[in-house]
């Protein structure tokens, strides 16, 4: 069974990498619709936020995954 605080801890990094990741999204597309930065620029950032939530994505689904199994397997 995992301890609590590493539970906690991957939950606070897992919502952290989302977080990052959407803001970085909106802030990039933002830009692009006000042209304020050249089309490459916002669309490596939005790259760079769509990684983010990914990664964010998986280590809350390695929250998950890797909890005690409920029984014996069949």
């Amino acid at each position: 069974m995992q301890h609590p605080a590493e539970v906690w801890r991957r939950k606070r990094r897992s919502s952290r990498a989302v977080i990052a990741g959407v803001v970085e999204m909106v802030v990039s597309m933002v830009l692009s619709v006000l042209q304020m930065a050249p089309p490459l620029v916002t669309t490596i950032g939005w790259l760079i936020g769509f990684v983010l939530v990914l990664y964010g994505v998986h280590v809350g689904w390695l929250i998950f995954y890797d909890r005690d199994p409920d029984g014996p397997s069949s």
